[in-house]
């Protein structure tokens, strides 16, 4: 005999077994999606956007220093998750401390693009303080620094080089972080230790507790 059909009943009562983590990993693959396909699309309109810039018209308005984009090549990261109450003088402010060389917003969809010119001596410190910036919150919001590249279009080539891109950038984060706990594990071990070599004997003669003590 095949195997019997499970009924819709049945099939909810399986769905509800399934443990609280499989459905947060499950939560959280679907975000990680919607994050890409928001970041992917993003840089579509940044391309298209680049493509109208060409035009005499824009360089003009390039020239006059209202806004244009940056001359040359430059490094380019996503911000994601932005609330759509965000300014561009609250982007400006969140990340001043990186001093990104032009700032794109697109507020009304909730991501802006963070420029740094390729030909600064400390543009990859500036960069790396940009993207520590990650999961920091804005607005009462957790927003997102990703590397992306650029070309625009959803090639499977693009595709994987800013996957690969990410996915060295998030064992980056990983190490710093087992890094840090690792310090921060000697250091209160170290401070329990030495307070144990400097526990008080009360009630006892001086002499007598430093012998205990040895």
């Amino acid at each position: 005999m095949g195997e019997e059909k499970l009924t819709k009943k049945q099939k909810k009562g399986l769905e509800f077994r399934k443990s609280k983590e499989e459905r947060e990993i499950s939560k959280k693959e679907k975000a990680e999606k919607l994050e890409q396909e928001t970041k992917l699309k993003a840089e579509n309109e940044e391309e298209e956007a680049k493509r109208k810039a060409d035009a005499p018209k824009k360089k003009r308005k390039t020239r006059r220093g209202k806004g244009g984009k940056i001359s040359g090549p430059r490094f380019i990261l996503f911000v994601g998750n932005l609330s759509f109450k965000c300014t561009e003088e609250d982007l400006k402010n969140h990340f001043k401390n990186c001093s990104p060389d032009n700032i794109r917003p697109r507020l009304d969809k909730g991501f802006a693009f963070l420029e740094f010119k390729q030909d600064d001596v400390n543009v990859r410190k500036r960069m790396d303080i940009a993207i520590s910036m990650h999961h920091t919150v804005l607005n009462d919001r957790k927003i997102n620094v990703e590397l992306t590249a650029g070309g625009g279009g959803n090639s499977t080539t693009r595709l994987e080089k800013i996957k690969g891109k990410n996915d060295k950038l998030l064992q980056e984060r990983k190490d710093k972080i087992k890094k840090k706990l690792a310090t921060d594990m000697a250091k209160a071990k170290e401070k329990e230790e030495g307070s144990k070599d400097t526990v008080k004997v009360v009630g006892i003669h001086p002499d007598r507790a430093k012998l205990i003590q040895q």
